[in-house]
């Protein structure tokens, strides 16, 4: 048996990333959806809501989302997105002031996966979806004020995608492409929804409603990790990136 005299960093133990990425986002207030058993919540049979992995915190079925939630136990577990139907949830008020927020997506698509997530400032005023259609990844506001875009690869590995927005710059990341557009989104300042696998409560959107395995969101409503010089931000995304190299 091979014996090593030094006591080696959590980062360089098999298995030992999970713990580390859950740490991190604890320290820099995030929060993380996972999808694992124990965290989907079913009322007579259906999916009701998505646990968040350590705090008090439930996704609750969006309004249009009737039981349409499936779970996919894996391994790795999954959410499961359906072509034309709101499989979404809801996490109202979450951001209680839009000036910052970062989400970030682990996800498995065919390219297709229409509404990953959104920030939703209220109907009569605006929003920032991230969304992925015809092997692009977007993510803009609602009147398309800003908006920035990235290629998609071709083939069925699990994606990471990085949404940061910081008040004066929209910021998008998926895997080691990263791009930025300057800009001020408009009428987004307000307490805001932070919705998932759809963009808002209103029924009747089947075109922005794709198929996707979403395995994990992770939600930040109040700082923007890239592009960001702040030592936890930078070391939280590297945490995560290296999370998902190795996880999925």
């Amino acid at each position: 048996m091979l014996e090593i005299a030094a006591k080696l960093p959590s980062g360089a133990l098999v298995g030992g990333d999970d713990d580390l990425l859950a740490q991190a986002v604890l320290a820099t207030g995030g929060a993380r959806f996972i999808a694992r058993e124990a965290d989907i919540v079913r009322t007579e049979g259906s999916i009701t809501g998505w646990r968040e992995a350590t705090l008090a915190v439930e996704a609750v079925a969006s309004g249009p989302n009737s039981g349409n939630s499936r779970f996919d136990a894996g391994p790795p577990g999954a959410l499961v997105c359906q072509e034309g139907v709101n499989c979404g949830f809801s996490l109202p008020g979450f951001a209680p002031e839009v000036e910052a927020f970062t989400v970030a997506v682990i996800y498995r698509s065919e390219g297709m996966a229409k509404t990953l997530a959104s920030v939703f400032a209220g109907q009569a005023h605006n929003m920032i979806f991230l969304s992925e259609s015809e092997g692009q990844l977007l993510a803009r506001d609602k009147p398309g004020t800003v908006e920035v875009r990235l290629p998609v690869p071709r083939g069925r590995d699990a994606r990471l995608a990085v949404l940061g927005y910081d008040g004066r710059s929209l910021r998008l990341i998926l895997g080691d492409a990263a791009v930025e557009a300057a800009g001020k989104v408009p009428d987004l300042a307000r307490q805001a929804d932070f919705f998932i696998g759809c963009r808002s409560n209103r029924a009747g959107l089947a075109k922005t409603l794709g198929q996707s395995l979403l395995h994990e969101v992770l939600f930040w409503p109040d700082r923007c990790l890239p592009g960001s010089s702040d030592p936890d931000d930078q070391a939280v995304l590297e945490t995560l990136h290296r999370y998902r190299r190795w996880t999925y």
